[in-house]
């Protein structure tokens, strides 16, 4: 039992920091348009997916799924720099209690990512 109810804090954990960074992604990040003009991010189908997985208690597969496509929210991050920002950093965090809930091969495919990232934007010191 108590397994089972560390495994629904991690997830609702996890819903929470995901919620997190689609907020402060819709006030942090600003994107260029197609007419040359910028605005504020806003992760359209992102929040949506999210509230489904949560919902329908499969959370962890509806991140898994985001992060083996390629997205164009990725791409934004990318742009403006905001790794912080991007699901693959949830995935890799350790330290949370959720990071044991994903398997191996999501675990790499958020790894593989980030690290074809940071080979495209070096940290400057």
């Amino acid at each position: 039992m108590a397994s089972e109810d560390q495994a629904r804090a991690a997830i609702e954990q996890l819903y929470g920091d995901a919620l997190e960074i689609y907020e402060r992604a819709r006030t942090e990040v600003t994107i260029e348009r197609n007419d040359g003009t910028r605005q504020k991010y806003a992760a359209t189908r992102y929040k949506p997916e999210i509230d489904r997985g949560s919902a329908n208690d499969a959370l962890v597969p509806t991140i898994a799924k985001i992060i083996r496509r390629p997205t164009r929210g990725f791409h934004y991050l990318e742009e403006a720099e905001r790794p912080d920002l991007m699901l693959e950093t949830l995935v890799l965090d350790s330290s949370k209690p959720y990071h044991r809930l994903f398997t191996a091969p999501t675990i790499e495919i958020a790894r593989a990512r980030m690290a074809a990232y940071e080979a495209r934007h070096p940290r400057r010191n």
